[in-house]
């Protein structure tokens, strides 16, 4: 069970241990579509009848299911999240240098 304080290769490591089959890309990938329609779904509903706990709370697990999915695909490519994200920030923000700028 994962605990505080979490980091990205925590939740990594966690994911690996629990769900990991590396020969089913596939079926993995497909459940994170599927994920993220259904917290597309949540979202919907959030935009058309207002922001309720009960919706709001199903974005918070609709978010890590995806997060999940993600996690998994990263683990069978053998991705270090975290230094994935921070090689890609910095590419960004070269690429986008005028990011959290305000543009009016």
């Amino acid at each position: 069970m994962l605990k505080k304080p979490l980091t990205i290769q925590n939740l990594q490591n966690h994911i690996k241990t629990i769900d990991f089959s590396p020969d089913r890309k596939y079926e993995v990938v497909l459940k994170l579509f599927e994920e993220v329609g259904e917290l597309s779904v949540e979202m919907r509903k959030a935009h058309q009848r207002g922001l309720t706990e009960d919706i709001r709370q199903n974005i918070k697990y609709e978010l890590y299911d995806v997060l999940h999915y993600v996690t998994y695909i990263a683990n069978i490519y053998n991705v270090d999240l975290e230094e994935a994200i921070l090689e890609k920030d910095q590419i960004n923000e070269q690429r986008y240098q005028d990011r959290g700028e305000n543009n009016d």
